[in-house]
């Protein structure tokens, strides 16, 4: 019986030891983590330094880099649709329940009309075209991109395919509108 209990002590001292080693692995472990994430941070800041930096001198037209110059270009880019998007949820999030949605409609009055009652102006006869006046003109707003014949815009710079609405071109940083 001496035998159990020395052996049961022995084990439950290796298990104690074993979860002491454990815990301080933990703590260095998690040490060791704080200190990479606050070496990430300082970098991280340092980014964002440089990033305002090249972005500054990208508007004063002081960046010479064409690699930088496409980077801000596509920063600006993004920023703009992050900007709408913003503004779009702001829209989805004023919306208001309609509560009238599920309720009955109104019914239509399917009586046809005397023949002489009503203007002749307001009930055209068929096969009579609308008024000009209704008719929506065909409008195509002009910007600096040059639109293809398949709809694409393209770069007048640099002649490199650019998404609709961008503001600047992706490929030469050029500013589109």
């Amino acid at each position: 019986m001496s035998d159990f209990i020395e052996s049961a002590k022995n084990f439950l001292n290796t298990a104690v030891s074993r979860t002491s080693w454990e815990a301080q692995k933990q703590m260095r472990v998690r040490g060791k983590q704080g200190e990479i994430d606050k070496l990430l941070e300082q970098r991280q800041q340092l980014l964002n330094d440089l990033t305002v930096t090249a972005m500054n001198l990208y508007q004063q037209g002081a960046l010479t880099d064409s690699q930088l110059s496409r980077l801000c270009a596509s920063i600006i880019e993004l920023d703009h649709d992050v900007k709408r998007r913003e503004e779009q949820l702001d829209e989805v999030k004023r919306e208001i329940y309609p509560a009238d949605q599920y309720a009955p409609g109104q019914t239509t009055n399917y009586t046809p009309p005397s023949p002489n009652q009503g203007n002749p102006n307001t009930n055209p006869q068929p096969g009579t075209p609308p008024p000009a006046s209704s008719v929506a003109p065909n409008y195509q707003p002009v910007t600096g991109n040059t639109p293809t014949a398949q709809g694409q815009t393209i770069c007048p710079n640099c002649k490199s395919v650019v998404r609709p609405n961008a503001l600047y071109c992706r490929a030469c940083g050029a500013k589109l509108r």
